[in-house]
């Protein structure tokens, strides 16, 4: 029966039911219609003197259950109570058989006094001289759990009268269902479901006849018949009950010698979860309070079988990092807005050093995870489309100015190729060109609610991850790309539904974002894997400024998913990096989320793929000598057509930009005098690691300034001009770059092998090309 029934209704309910069982009795219609007229006379009364608000409304504590109604994490109740009330249902086979069996076996057949128990007890306490049994029935125990009197006779007779006027409000089931979740089991242990979790951490549904027989047991003395206390006393008892159980034909025989044999519990168990990260999380932004059932239960959204992937793969991939390092992951279902999994932490429970802070609702830096809706701006605006030439070069003459995480300008490079390769320069231009306040307006409209200042205080950082987000505002966001640029708040209440959602970036830009992240050039082997298996994973990295925070913002079809890794105190790990650390992690989850074959996102109509310069991305005109077709939004791109290639003296000239043409200059001017080149390894070689030869030396000629090395795009070190690096192999094919302080760089890629799967004994060196 549901609890928080409004008490004048439940009275209004009741007496109609009354009137109904009535005529089902067959009473005389004038003695039905005295009886009638004399419950409504009394029915004011009845309001404030009947316990029928307190047995309906006994407090119960608030339960957080995922999609499928099994519990996450339950709460105290206001009365301090760990009280779990379930469905009659749901209470299994033996619990309540049982309890009708031993505290009052002719339930079914009274009307809330049993008369013949009362002659049996009082010829009991007749010939013994004491009160030995009290004829309690399992109805007017339940008048007596809901209102505490002293234990007088005038309390007991007030008990059996509003017990038997009980039986006209409640059927017998309600009435069963009311003792099960009320009765105590000792301490603050209130109902057979909490009991069943304490003691044996189950439902009561899956109690079995041993389990029931000594939850009954406990009934006659919570702290006498203590199992882990008392084992005797408790055996002892529970195997009489098993035997008065199979006695009166509740079990049989094999039953009953099976039940014996089982052992007592070693002792009580937590009832609260390890894990309530995601619990809380639920309950805040669901509003449990307010939509939880009548029997205290909140419904989220959260799927079990989804908390465990995503615990395990960051579980997993913490076990070969500093202890100071956790990870957090909110993984949303895009067609319904609700969050299907989420790890406040991933060390929770386990009692390492702030492992109990939800790094989930911090905020942090995002590092380059924002870019992406940069450059949503400027497509919608019709500034850029992917195809669009930037320019990735310093901002300053000296070199100075924004750089990009391996130190190296490439020159001219596709809005594309800057999105998919995070480059932070050609970033900053997008920004300057959609305006700061544009894209802090967005930002806002995301909800990142950190964004507090002007768009002056944060510069060209906005792009580049010099704000602060958390993780769940940052899934809320990717959601909005992958819901066509409709931002709704985020789902927890699983019986709810998906707002109506507000635009904030168009369907064209957001197609055209998506797009872009599903690149499958990008140096991760799992997303080379992914794509070779015709499963499309979009992803985006981020990492932010001083190694502190390690990003991957992921989406299909289906899935919406954000991956953080990092310190909680905040400090600095060289491990720290989004496409190593985080986007793994990532990936691997939704490749395990995702069919091959599963369908991509549909453009938009307006949406094309138009032949454009193959340099410039701007419509093609005569004098461009190769095209490619790339995706346009039509009436909204800039359809000029391409102004860098023209005509000059009968030839095809490029009419590059200033930031380009001075690049071009400066570069050629600086290799002529000292041009920085990687003498060692060789590009194109192939070497071997063993556990005694496990060391390369890095080493260029000239360049200015020290040199910076990076690995696949991690800073490995740097040494003085012409001083080698040592660095310690690992097996792959590696992308080695140096660069210097003025934008002198040079890049070359090996493979490294092990040396016993080669066969290779001595020399490290396989072989060289060049």
């Amino acid at each position: 029966m549901p609890l928080n029934r409004n008490f004048p209704a439940a009275v209004s309910d009741a007496l109609a039911a009354a009137r109904r069982r009535f005529s089902e009795r067959g009473l005389p219609h004038r003695a039905a219609l005295v009886v009638l007229v004399f419950l409504l006379l009394a029915k004011a009364a009845l309001v404030v003197t009947f316990p029928l608000g307190a047995i309906l409304n006994r407090p119960a504590s608030l339960v957080v259950t995922d999609r499928e109604g099994r519990p996450l994490r339950g709460t105290l109740s206001a009365a301090g109570e760990w009280r779990l009330p379930v469905p009659l249902a749901d209470m299994g086979r033996w619990m309540p058989a049982a309890a009708v069996a031993l505290e009052d076996r002719r339930f079914y057949l009274h009307g809330g006094i049993d008369t013949i128990a009362i002659a049996r007890a009082a010829w009991q306490n007749f010939t013994g001289g004491r009160v030995v049994s009290g004829a309690s029935t399992i109805t007017s125990q339940v008048v007596r759990l809901a209102v505490d009197r002293p234990r007088t006779p005038w309390a007991k007779a007030v008990e059996f009268s509003q017990g038997a006027a009980l039986e006209f409000f409640m059927d017998k089931d309600e009435i069963l269902e009311s003792y099960l979740n009320s009765v105590p089991f000792g301490g603050n242990t209130r109902g057979v479901e909490a009991a069943a979790r304490s003691w044996f951490g189950k439902p009561a549904k899956e109690l079995s006849l041993a389990e029931a027989a000594l939850l009954a047991g406990l009934l006659r003395g919570p702290a006498y018949y203590r199992p882990d206390r008392h084992p005797e006393r408790a055996l002892a008892l529970r195997n009489r009950l098993i035997d008065t159980l199979e006695s009166r034909g509740v079990a049989t025989p094999q039953e009953a010698r099976r039940a014996k044999a089982e052992p007592l519990p070693a002792g009580r168990r937590a009832i609260s979860s390890a894990r309530i990260q995601a619990a809380e999380a639920a309950a805040r932004y669901g509003g449990a309070a307010e939509a939880r059932d009548g029997y205290g239960r909140f419904r989220s959204t959260l799927d079990s079988a989804m908390q465990r992937l995503l615990t395990g793969e960051l579980t997993a991939a913490l076990g070969n990092m500093e202890p100071g390092v956790t990870a957090a992951a909110v993984l949303v279902e895009n067609e319904t807005g609700k969050v299907r999994g989420y790890v406040g932490n991933a060390r929770e429970g386990t009692g390492s050093g702030a492992s109990w802070v939800d790094c989930t609702l911090s905020p942090r830096s995002p590092g380059s995870t924002l870019k992406p809706f940069v450059y949503a701006l400027a497509f919608e605006s019709g500034r850029a489309i992917p195809a669009t030439m930037l320019a990735d070069t310093p901002q300053q003459p000296s070199g100075g100015g924004t750089r990009n995480f391996d130190r190296l300008f490439r020159g001219p490079v596709s809005a594309r190729t800057a999105l998919a390769d995070s480059l932070n320069v050609p970033a900053v231009r997008i920004l300057r060109a959609a305006g700061a306040e544009n894209v802090l307006g967005l930002f806002r409209r995301l909800g990142f609610s950190q964004l507090t200042r002007e768009a002056e205080w944060y510069g060209d950082s906005l792009a580049l991850g010099g704000c602060e987000v958390s993780p769940l505002e940052l899934a809320r966001a990717y959601h909005t790309l992958a819901a066509g640029g409709l931002d709704s708040p985020l789902v927890w209440n699983e019986r709810a539904g998906l707002s109506a959602g507000t635009r904030v970036i168009s369907a064209e830009a957001a197609a055209l974002t998506l797009d872009i992240l599903k690149d499958t050039r990008r140096n991760l082997p799992l997303y080379g894997e992914a794509g070779a298996d015709g499963k499309t994973v979009a992803f985006k990295t981020g990492t932010s400024y001083g190694l502190r925070d390690a990003w991957t913002a992921a989406v299909t079809r289906k899935w919406t998913l954000v991956v953080w890794f990092g310190d909680p105190s905040g400090r600095p790990h060289r491990g720290l990096v989004g496409l190593k650390t985080a986007a793994p992690s990532a990936v691997r989850i939704m490749l395990k989320l995702t069919k091959k074959g599963d369908p991509w996102f549909t453009l938009p109509p307006s949406v094309v793929r138009k032949e454009l310069c193959a340099l410039s991305g701007a419509p093609r005109n005569q004098w461009c000598p190769q095209s490619r077709r790339d995706l346009f939004i039509e009436g909204v791109s800039d359809a000029a057509p391409c102004s860098l290639h023209t005509m000059k003296e009968g030839e095809i000239s490029i009419k590059w930009p200033p930031e380009l043409e001075g690049f071009f200059t400066g570069r050629g001017n600086r290799e002529a005098e000292q041009p920085l080149t990687i003498t060692s390894p060789k590009d194109g070689a192939v070497y071997a690691v063993g556990a005694e030869n496990n060391k390369l030396i890095l080493s260029s000629k000239g360049g200015r300034g020290p040199v910076y090395w990076f690995v696949d795009g991690e800073l490995a070190g740097d040494s003085g001009e012409g001083a080698p690096l040592a660095w310690k192999m690992r097996e792959g094919v590696h992308k080695i770059a140096a660069a210097d302080e003025y934008g002198a760089a040079d890049e070359i890629e090996i493979t490294v092998r092990n040396q016993a799967e080669d066969g290779t004994e001595e020399l490290p060196l396989l072989e060289e090309s060049r």
